[in-house]
């Protein structure tokens, strides 16, 4: 019986301190995740069983450290079917200088992030922060593709938010987006991640938009209001940048993640747009049973599905069951073969080691600039 209560105090400090740290670990250095998982078993011998910590009991403290970095953002004129036609009962041709949410980050001085489509057709800007002061802003740099847009604002010391390593996302994890869609009040919906996208490989498609399947989806509500805004891990760090699809609550929800945003900054800074290269090849993940019929050493690579006509893979010879090992001597797997793919210069030989018929070759392609 002794033994037993001493069981029964230990788990529940475990538990009590866990759901106190949080799922992850906190900006201040602390380690949130120390107590993560807590084995439980009993004086019968029989197998422990897992007990994870509990979700966060409020968000009070990381929406108020977040907030005074997300931005209203509006045109001189008043636009239609803005933030002010999503409440119910609205005209759907609403009027209202509010164009949506933003939000501050240092790049080589002050910058907003936003959604792209929330900027279409408007002319002057200018964001409102949390304590209501406004300031002129101008467009730097628009990505229709990415879905990103970035403007300029020429204030000193405005608070900013940083870009998380969106690559070590896990589905799971809580997330908090934020919105502040008129400049009065900051809004904020919780959720978990659904998807993090990493499997898809919609970057090496050419077209007008890259494919939802590569963005984070969140099952954090994301609507007219909050498109725009920071989706914050409980770190506090930015992890992407809220999309809406839609504001019908049945919609999914997207965020594009902070990995892809910032590979683009560089490109909205210093040119104002991005261009991406392309090569005409699908691929997929290399499974174990599929490296040992390859005769392959280790489950590594990439292997080519699908070669479009008259691409550069086509013409630079690579072909379906080709494993694409190396791109210019860095390894490949089929996460990030779409990303180099579209990083490389258009115009400039990339070496590629491709493992065909058991054996490694050399195959030097081209990449070109992606199609719109």
């Amino acid at each position: 019986m002794r033994r037993a209560a001493l069981l029964a105090v230990a788990v529940t400090t475990a538990l009590v301190a866990a759901a106190l740290a949080g799922c992850r670990a906190r900006p201040d250095g602390g380690d949130a995740g120390a107590a993560a998982v807590v084995p439980v078993g009993d004086d019968a011998g029989r197998p422990a069983r897992v007990l994870y910590p509990a979700a966060p009991s409020s968000f009070v403290e990381l929406v108020r450290d977040g907030r005074a970095a997300v931005v209203s953002i509006h045109a001189a004129t008043p636009v239609k079917s803005g933030p002010a036609a999503m409440f119910p009962g609205a005209p759907p041709t609403s009027s209202d200088t509010a164009l949506g949410t933003g939000f501050l980050i240092e790049a080589g001085g002050a910058h907003v992030l936003t959604s792209d489509h929330l900027l279409a057709d408007v002319g002057e800007l200018r964001i409102a922060l949390a304590d209501g002061s406004a300031h002129p802003a101008r467009i730097v740099g628009r990505d229709p593709r990415l879905g990103l847009a970035v403007l300029a604002v020429d204030a000193p010391r405005l608070p900013t938010l940083r870009l998380a390593d969106s690559d070590q996302v896990e589905v799971g994890e809580w997330v908090v987006v934020l919105g502040n869609p008129f400049g009065d009040e900051v809004t904020a919906a919780a959720g978990l991640v659904s998807a993090t996208g990493r499997d898809a490989a919609g970057s090496v498609v050419a077209g007008s938009a890259l494919g939802f399947r590569a963005y984070l989806q969140l099952d954090a509500r994301v609507h007219r209001g909050n498109t725009g805004g920071p989706v914050l891990s409980t770190a506090g760090e930015v992890i992407g940048l809220a999309l809406a699809t839609a504001d019908r609550p049945t919609e999914l929800s997207f965020a594009i993640p902070a990995n892809r945003i910032r590979d683009a900054l560089p490109q909205l800074q210093k040119y104002g747009r991005v261009q991406r290269s392309w090569a005409g090849v699908w691929a997929r993940p290399v499974t174990r049973d599929l490296a040992t019929q390859l005769g392959l050493a280790k489950i590594a690579g990439a292997l080519v599905t699908r070669v479009e006509p008259a691409s550069p893979a086509a013409r630079a010879g690579l072909r379906a069951g080709d494993v694409i090992q190396a791109w210019d001597e860095r390894a490949v797997d089929h996460r990030n073969l779409p990303l180099l793919i579209a990083a490389a210069p258009a115009g400039r030989p990339v070496q590629l080691l491709v493992w065909r018929d058991r054996a490694e070759v050399a195959i030097a392609l081209v990449p070109e600039p992606m199609p719109e």
